[in-house]
């Protein structure tokens, strides 16, 4: 009887073995975390950090026709404080064809995928995000996110050029009667080899009249194969304190194993006074093949008098909140294993 269900148990696992190969399922994760000195001008603290940290699993089938169904489910892990949520970052399910590609989930936008490409610092202190995310105030969306609900298309690139539309019902959990927080992304985007240009607009449906909007630009240049730059401008209307402009650039430097690294970014409301901040970042990568980096990263978000943005926002995991008119730095030793 022993024998039988030992049989019966292996059988078992090869069975479910040659469905995930036959169905194409990949496992994937990043586990990216920093010790970090963080000072807002008044207090100042070190910590560990995990920084938007994960665990995805994909799968993908070809169907008849040259149709491809596909699947993504990914979560957050804290490996500083071992936690974790489930699905809560890109997990969606599509379709995929000569027409291009069709999806249904929680996904990025259009709009937050240009600053993901151009970000010197994505998920590092000194990421764009500390002045570039909006809140656009009573409606409760926030540019530069990903949205729940959200149906997306994205056509195939035609001589190097291609579309993108993402439109979100509501960006809540539970139902909805109203569509009051109903949202629309776009971008157009150019990239070939060493190049990438790309603009998109996003637009929420607001109250008493105003629909917050941002509009962005982006893109990057190789000027050598060691050499890149990089560049983002936004204007935000529409929004509490008036419209907003934020812009700046960046560049980086390869030498053998290392990549040196920095960007500058503005930021200002158009119709509050002493309302601006800059951030400055400058840092350098060891890389250790595709998959391993170290990293030492120091950045400081400059304020005006009535301004109050962080050095440590993004999709870092361990921040401290800005204080009005106080500089806020920071300097970040990190660690990046990609598998």
């Amino acid at each position: 009887m022993k024998t039988f269900s030992k049989s019966l148990l292996t059988a078992s696992l090869l069975l479910a073995a040659n469905a995930l190969y036959a169905a194409d399922v990949t496992i994937y994760g990043l586990a990216h975390l920093s010790v970090d000195h963080l000072d807002n001008g008044v207090d100042s603290g070190t910590n560990v950090s995990s920084n938007a940290s994960r665990l995805g699993f994909r799968a993908k089938t070809e169907l008849e026709g040259g149709l491809e169904a596909f699947v993504q489910l990914e979560q957050t892990i804290r490996y500083d404080e071992g936690a974790g949520s489930f699905a809560d970052r890109d997990s969606y399910v599509g379709l995929r064809g000569s027409f291009g590609t069709v999806k249904l989930g929680q996904f990025d936008t259009p709009l937050k995928i240009i600053r993901g490409k151009v970000d010197q610092f994505g998920d590092r202190v000194g990421d764009i995000r500390n002045v570039s995310r909006v809140n656009a105030g009573a409606v409760g969306n926030v540019f530069d996110e990903r949205f729940k609900n959200g149906i997306s298309y994205e056509s195939k690139t035609v001589n190097n050029l291609s579309f993108a539309f993402h439109y979100t019902p509501h960006n809540n959990t539970g139902a909805t009667v109203d569509n009051v927080r109903e949202s629309y992304s776009s971008s157009i985007s150019y990239e070939r080899k060493g190049l990438y240009l790309a603009a998109a607009i996003e637009r929420f449906e607001g109250t008493d009249g105003l629909d917050p909007q941002a509009i962005r630009l982006g893109g990057f240049y190789d000027v050598t194969e060691q050499f890149r730059l990089t560049t983002l401008l936004q204007n935000a209307k529409d929004i509490p304190g008036g419209d907003r402009n934020t812009y700046g650039l960046g560049a980086s430097y390869k030498q053998g194993n290392y990549t040196w690294r920095g960007q500058v970014y503005q930021t200002s409301d158009n119709d509050t006074a002493d309302t601006g901040a800059t951030l400055l970042a400058v840092g350098v990568d060891r890389n250790f093949g595709r998959d391993l980096i170290l990293y030492a990263v120091y950045g400081i978000t400059s304020n005006d008098d009535n301004a109050a943005y962080r050095v440590s926002g993004g999709g870092r995991g361990t921040q401290l909140a800005a204080v009005t008119g106080e500089d806020n730095s920071g300097l970040s030793l990190g660690i990046i294993y990609r598998f």
